[in-house]
């Protein structure tokens, strides 16, 4: 059994030339055969199988010439010398077609070996041999209708019309008349023209099977070349996203080390900083708050409003290092949170306090809208108020008259607390930038001590953490609104959790020198 292993290559039209390289494998132990490019057409399937029909009749063919030449040695007479010459022709006639057959020369292969039959049984018609002359046209029909089997229907008619033609020449050549004709004769050319016209139709319907299947054939070389093209382009694909999937995977760990690096330095730096800022800070609340120490000398007003101001800045900037360290330890994944049952009334009034101070030079009100009582929800105490003040100064800084609003609703399992405020509002383009890290909206009116833009990043992020999340609506020039949601206490799903000792957050790095 041969089996094809088609190699698609090149742009070659299946439906014009439909050669391929072909391994065809002998499924034997014999080794294999591998014909060439140009030994491969669409007519090979059908050629195949004729071939394949006419070297079976060769090869009986010679095995009956060489028994048949036995057979006339045996007899030495004229009969055996006929016999012996027609078998010799027929001998030829079957070597010939198979040499032309390993040629590929398929037509020409079966001219000869049919034409060489019908020459070679004609041949005793032309001893004048009366019973020959009857019975060897008989003969005639059987190769016609072979012919048919073979070659398409115009070869058929021609060897019909040369058994004619030797059926009446042959006799009519050696009788010098028409006496030979007979019942036979008729008989004989009858049957040959049946013959003929039953190859025709047995021959159509092969063509026709040959065809569909030739159809069917260049449907699956089609569909082959476009999967082994689509593989190629698949396999191509794969190699470039895994090339680009190493050259991420390369530049995600360039990142993490240089976050790494980033959040050292971060906190090496804030450690540094933060105490001289103490220093500052308490110094300045010292000779602010407590004249007794320098022996009761009031400060003259100058120096007081420059030491307020002094204090003020250094508290902003200690605000905004204590923000940087957070952000660096959130990228770390060192900052631990306490998630426990907690009560919102002792942080909201925490909150509004802190706010009273920083709206305290502003014409604006705090108001409240809060159910009572307040509905218990599972986080952080101290990093919720740390969102709530967030929020608050955020809401300061930019609102210069008019009120801030706190509103806390019950939302399903979540909690959502809301900050709303009459200031100068976000553009619509600018909501999402203002909660990343070092982002300020562009707004007129801003108020010049606004921070560095880390507080809403560090709310953003702290949520995350506590299984929350924020988000902003606001109308440029008539107000923000901020809003917090926060998982609601569950005692089925948060006792255990909330009775457990609370997960201490890994030592901070000691300051270096």
């Amino acid at each position: 059994m041969r089996t094809l292993e088609t190699k698609l290559s090149g742009n070659t039209d299946p439906l014009v030339t439909d050669r391929v390289d072909l391994d065809i494998s002998i499924g034997k132990n014999s080794g294999a055969f591998k014909p060439s490019v140009a030994e491969v057409t669409n007519l090979d399937f059908a050629n195949e199988v004729r071939t394949d029909r006419l070297t079976v009749l060769w090869r009986v063919v010679l095995v009956c010439a060489l028994l048949a030449l036995w057979v006339a040695f045996l007899r030495r007479d004229s009969n055996g010398d006929t016999i012996a010459f027609v078998s010799g022709i027929l001998v030829v006639v079957s070597l010939l077609s198979a040499q032309l057959l390993r040629q590929k020369y398929y037509a020409p292969a079966v001219w000869m070996f049919i034409g060489g039959m019908i020459v070679a049984t004609a041949l005793p018609m032309g001893t004048g041999n009366i019973n020959a002359i009857h019975v060897a046209p008989f003969t005639f029909s059987i190769l016609v209708f072979l012919m048919g089997l073979l070659l398409p229907p115009g070869h058929t008619f021609l060897a019909l019309g040369l058994t004619i033609a030797l059926t009446l020449g042959v006799p009519f050549g050696v009788t010098g008349g028409w006496d030979f004709f007979s019942v036979y004769t008729v008989g004989a050319l009858g049957l040959s023209l049946t013959a003929a016209l039953l190859a025709v139709q047995v021959t159509g319907e092969l063509y026709q099977i040959t065809d569909w299947a030739l159809l069917n054939y260049q449907r699956e070389r089609r569909t082959s070349i476009d999967l082994f093209e689509n593989r190629q382009q698949l396999e191509k694909t794969l190699r470039r996203s895994t090339v680009l999937g190493e050259k991420l995977q390369q530049i995600n760990s360039e990142l993490e080390n240089a976050k790494h690096f980033r959040g050292q330095f971060l906190a090496n730096m804030s450690h540094e900083l933060r105490t001289p800022l103490n220093a500052i800070i308490g110094f300045s609340e010292t000779m602010l708050s407590f004249p007794i120490m320098y022996d009761e000398v009031e400060l003259p007003d100058a120096y007081r409003r420059d030491l307020e101001q002094i204090r003020e800045s250094g508290t902003q900037l200690l605000t905004v290092i204590n923000d940087i360290l957070d952000l660096s330890k959130v990228d770390a994944g060192r900052l631990e949170v306490d998630l426990r049952r907690t009560n919102l009334e002792p942080i909201v009034d925490s909150a509004m306090m802190t706010a009273a101070g920083l709206v305290a030079k502003k014409r604006i009100e705090l108001k409240r809208d809060l159910p009572y009582p307040l509905p218990l929800v599972y986080a952080d105490e101290t990093r919720l108020r740390q969102v709530l003040l967030n929020l608050y100064s955020n809401a300061a800084k930019f609102t210069d008259q008019g009120s801030i609003t706190i509103r806390v609703a019950d939302r399903d399992d979540m909690v959502q607390i809301s900050v709303v405020d009459t200031g100068v509002g976000v553009p619509q383009d600018k909501i999402e930038e203002i909660f990343e890290e070092f982002s300020q909206a562009e707004t007129s009116g801003r108020d010049p001590r606004a921070g560095a833009g880390l507080g809403l990043a560090i709310s953003r992020k702290l949520l995350g953490l506590m299984n929350g999340r924020v988000w902003a609506e606001s109308v440029h020039g008539q107000g923000s609104s901020f809003h917090v949601l926060i998982p609601k206490f569950d005692p089925q799903k948060h006792v255990k959790v909330a009775e457990a000792p609370p997960v201490e957050a890994m030592p901070e790095p000691e300051p270096t020198t």
